[in-house]
């Protein structure tokens, strides 16, 4: 295995990316470049370079030989909200994907204010998606420089998870990236989510900065001479608090109409019109999405749960709050959700699965349902209810002693001394639970890439049979288009056949064994385009 980092030029706090600068002789690539800036995803500290942080790593498990067949290419985009995360192999390490022959390229974007302010005065050149152009910038890199890994350019598949997955979706939908992928795997997000579209943020940088500047130039000015380090600890100022009625002022934006413009129109209009780009994709989610709720009460010191289901009216209806529609249609929710019942820890439950539905599932499903009316190329959908040992993100959702955990992991992460990890390791797995149906958000991510907490896993064990079926499907799909070209016992013979209508058929039941199965969140979430038709 070889890992190279790529580094590309770094051009101001929120302007487009450039390419790289040439340079003579034999460059070292060979460790891994700086994060973006950012607090550290599961320990809060500040991490990033304020020099340069867009780099991209590429693992191969052996240099090319001249006469080597070209390998398929897969691009991880990673998530974390846009404010967090980076292509770091601790996090996202190469280890299972590389069982396959394939080349595995992740990349950084930058985050926050640095990849998605976004100002209203053009003169200013700043209209938003720094850190989706950044993303392609790396993807036209690929295209330029992949042949010399022995990777084959024409055959090159992004995927992402959350903020990763919404990128990978909104990447399908930009007139910019022609030609620089062929497919696509989207986890748990999509471009019609309500987290994942943002607005113009002038007046929230300066308030989340303390400037009492309103105007434009004087905001993008302070931030220019502000230090990044400030900025980040600014940005996390702002009360994230996952309420669909909440538009999140740092993520992609609509941009006004430019040569260089990554997205000019809401990304539902794109979508009808069949304008996104016909390339064969898997679509999925996991069964508890909503359980994200639980990582953000504990962060934030236990917040109460959504008492005032006003709260989770989602902005995009554009129901005035002093209408009295907001009300209506929060007592819709309690009576469909909780039975009419108020919201308690007794039923949290049924708070995930509201969560998860406005979230994540109701726009997944919406997009996958206008690409079917409008695409030729397959469309795979799965549903995840793979619970077992490496479901690390429920683990951080439910363990009775939160802060005790992220302890214990944070000390095996600084050990480099192998044994002491494991003693960790065990030391975390023992700490009690809250047990809780279904699978977490990003739970799936633990069976692509091993983390610098994941144990060993022994061959043959459950633990290994599982990180096989995401990996060899996964995979599969990105060398031929077809998740199950031919018949697999680990994959338990089944045939995972593309969609064949909008009320999306065919669906992979991703579990201990995979079947195809009907959708059976879809009853459920008719409710929710009852409500976009009545009030929308």
């Amino acid at each position: 295995m070889a890992g190279m980092a790529i580094k590309e030029k770094y051009d101001g706090q929120c302007n487009a990316p450039q390419p790289a600068e040439s340079w003579e002789g034999v460059k070292d690539a060979t460790k891994e470049g700086a994060e973006c800036p950012s607090l550290n995803l599961y320990f809060g500290y500040y991490v990033g370079n304020e020099d340069n942080c867009l780099n991209l790593n590429v693992y191969i498990k052996s240099l090319p030989k001249e006469n080597n067949e070209k390998k398929p290419v897969m691009v991880w985009v990673h998530g974390g909200g846009f404010l967090y995360g980076s292509n770091k192999s601790e996090y996202f390490g190469p280890d299972y994907l590389l069982t396959e022959d394939i080349i595995l390229v992740s990349i950084n974007y930058r985050l926050g204010i640095f990849g998605f302010l976004s100002l209203e005065d053009e003169s200013l050149g700043v209209p938003g998606n720094t850190g989706l152009k950044d993303q392609v910038l790396a993807l036209k890199w690929i295209q330029q420089n992949i042949h010399s890994f022995g990777g084959d350019p024409h055959n090159v598949t992004i995927f992402g998870e959350s903020a990763g997955a919404a990128s990978v979706h909104y990447l399908t939908l930009s007139p910019l990236t022609k030609g620089l992928f062929n497919k696509a795997i989207v986890q748990s997000g999509s471009s019609l989510n309500p987290w994942a579209l943002g607005k113009r943020n002038a007046e929230d940088a300066a308030k989340c900065m303390g400037y009492k500047d309103k105007d434009e130039k004087a905001v993008l000015e302070r931030l220019q001479k502000d230090s990044q380090r400030n900025i980040v600890t600014g940005v996390f100022k702002i009360v994230d608090d996952f309420k669909a009625r909440t538009i999140r002022p740092f993520s992609p934006v609509i941009e006004t109409p430019s040569e260089d413009a990554f997205l000019t129109e809401h990304p539902l209009e794109i979508l009808k019109s069949g304008r996104n780009h016909q390339i064969p994709m898997i679509i999925g989610y996991n069964t508890a999405e909503g359980m994200l709720i639980e990582l953000i009460r504990r962060t934030k010191s236990y917040g109460e749960l959504p008492k005032n289901l006003e709260g989770e009216v989602p902005w995009d209806l554009k129901v005035p709050p002093t209408s009295g529609k907001t009300k209506e249609i929060a007592e819709k929710i309690r009576k469909y959700y909780y039975d009419g019942e108020d919201v308690t820890e007794e039923n949290v439950l049924k708070t995930y699965k509201l969560i998860g539905d406005i979230q994540f599932l109701y726009g997944i499903q919406k997009a996958i349902r206008l690409q079917k009316r409008n695409c030729s190329q397959p469309i795979y959908v799965y549903r995840n209810s793979l619970d077992g040992t490496l479901n690390f993100f429920k683990k951080f959702c439910t363990a009775k002693y939160f802060k005790t955990m992220v302890l214990i992991n944070f000390l095996g992460k600084l050990s480099g001394n192998s044994s002491l990890k494991t003693v960790f390791q065990k030391m975390s797995a023992k700490l009690p639970y809250n047990e809780s149906e279904g699978v977490a958000h990003a739970d799936d991510l633990f069976y692509l890439f091993p983390t610098f907490f994941t144990p060993k896993i022994v061959t043959g064990s459950k633990e290994d049979c599982d990180i096989y079926k995401f990996v060899k499907m996964w995979t599969n799909f990105a060398k031929s288009g077809n998740p199950t070209p031919e018949l697999d016992e680990k994959l338990n013979n089944v045939v995972w056949k593309p969609i064949e209508s909008e009320h999306i058929d065919n669906v992979l039941g991703l579990d201990n064994e995979l079947k195809l199965i009907k959708n059976l969140e879809g009853e459920r979430l008719k409710f929710w385009e009852e409500i976009y038709e009545e009030y929308s």
